[in-house]
């Protein structure tokens, strides 16, 4: 047996496969919305807690042990936050209709600012 085969060898036996035993995830660094609630389940089902968005999560991994995640959204206002509401109406229609609303109102915008300055 060759030297690099040898050392090749003591690496390889001296290697120890890592087992994650703790995880912990940091919820608001997903950036998700505000309000929204994370139900945690293990792999058998059995609830393990509920979290909001700020809260960090530790979790013991094991080879047999996964997690499921259910994300319940909060009602949101519309009214409650202008820009929001914007954001959701936006999300809420088609693609083609938000087109055609940005068309209506930079037509209407124009035809305002003629009649008002004529």
């Amino acid at each position: 047996m060759n030297l690099k085969a040898t050392v090749f060898l003591i690496l390889f036996l001296g290697i120890v496969p890592a087992a994650a035993e703790n995880v912990t995830i940091t919820l608001s660094d997903l950036q998700l919305i505000k309000g929204t609630k994370i139900v945690v389940y293990d792999h058998l089902g059995n609830y393990v807690g509920e979290y909001n968005t700020t809260d960090t999560i530790t979790l013991n991994l094991n080879d047999s042990m996964s997690y499921i995640f259910v994300f319940k959204p909060t009602e949101q206002v519309w009214f409650q936050n202008p820009l929001n509401a914007l954001e959701l109406f936006k999300a809420s229609i088609p693609p083609m209709l938000s087109y055609l609303l940005f068309a209506v109102v930079i037509i209407c915008g124009g035809y305002l600012l003629i009649v008002i300055f004529k």
